[in-house]
């Protein structure tokens, strides 16, 4: 059977366009007025680096401001994955970076995207996600906020600017959550290089790397990952939004899967990068060189390090 797993996807980048513009008429947001608010939550081509990318992620969040309109995200979020295909999604996402948009305490929404996945067709993963802009201290505070629904999370993550504040400052807090039983995977490699992962790897204890693609840049790294089968999340398009691979046919995917690195292909923000999981397969990936083999194994590989996966 051909199992079709996504296992990095931000819900704050899953976010229809329509549902974002319909409850922003509905409650005079900003973006109701703009004059092409497609062009501000939609990525058409290479955004020059990873922080104009997240301006278009981060621009629809704030247009959710009720707990229901949460568990609706986090619905459509999964019925979108379905339609798509999919066996497998874990969704990840910030509950405080939810709160700083909408005003909205982050256990109740972390309470309303569990409501929304709860009758799910496929099966569905969470992953919290810690903001690294808010600072160390406030990782704490952000994982504490996780441990209060535990049941509702599979992982941990960090996120956020990766050049700017490093992983290790953060080996406390995600202490706390390897504690609590809490799977950790990582956002590094892609704005910062071969050190930002060996940081989530050695100080965050990451068994997964969100996208990774620069430890290409170090193969001592390579080793390291392949010899203790640390999958690498990769995002083939969002990739090319955020300028990190110049184009797909250059795209260091293939040296990865060569150098004998896990790798699952995932969708990063499918309604920024306007792409499918399922896409990325058919379009993405045989330009950038993958065979079939190859992506037989990046399937089995997604399966492997699946965090929910029973």
């Amino acid at each position: 059977m051909t199992l079709l797993i996504d296992l990095h996807r931000h819900l704050e980048g899953s976010l229809r366009v329509s549902t974002t513009l319909e409850l922003a008429h509905r409650d005079g947001h900003p973006l109701a007025s703009a004059a092409e608010p497609e062009e501000l939550l939609v990525a058409r081509g290479p955004l020059g680096g990873l922080l104009p990318y997240l301006a278009r992620v981060d621009a629809a969040p704030s247009a959710f401001s009720r707990e229901e309109d949460w568990v609706r995200a986090a619905r459509e979020c999964v019925e979108d994955a379905a339609a798509d295909g999919l066996d497998y999604l874990e969704i990840r996402f910030s509950p405080w970076f939810i709160r700083q948009e909408t005003g909205l305490a982050p256990e109740a929404v972390i309470d309303a995207v569990a409501e929304g996945v709860r009758s799910a067709p496929i099966r569905v993963g969470l992953i919290g996600i810690v903001l690294r802009d808010l600072g160390p201290e406030r990782g704490y505070d952000q994982i504490a906020t996780l441990v209060t629904r535990r049941a509702a999370f599979c992982g941990a993550d960090i996120a956020g600017n990766e050049a700017g504040v490093p992983a290790a400052e953060f080996a406390g807090p995600f202490r706390k959550a390897r504690d609590a039983g809490l799977r950790i995977t990582a956002h590094a490699g892609e704005a910062a290089g071969p050190a930002s992962v060996w940081d989530a790897v050695r100080h965050l204890g990451a068994e997964r790397i969100g996208h990774g693609v620069r430890s290409v840049e170090d193969p001592e790294l390579l080793d390291h990952l392949a010899e203790h089968r640390i999958t690498l999340e990769v995002s083939l398009t969002s990739n090319l939004h955020t300028s990190t691979a110049p184009d797909l046919r250059r795209h260091p995917v293939r040296r990865l899967v060569a150098a004998g690195v896990p790798v699952a292909l995932s969708t990063d923000d499918p309604r920024t990068s306007a792409i499918t999981l399922s896409g990325e397969y058919a379009v993405a990936a045989p330009q950038a060189g993958l065979t079939p083999q190859d992506l037989d194994r990046i399937r089995d590989d997604a399966r492997r390090a699946a965090f929910a996966w029973e």
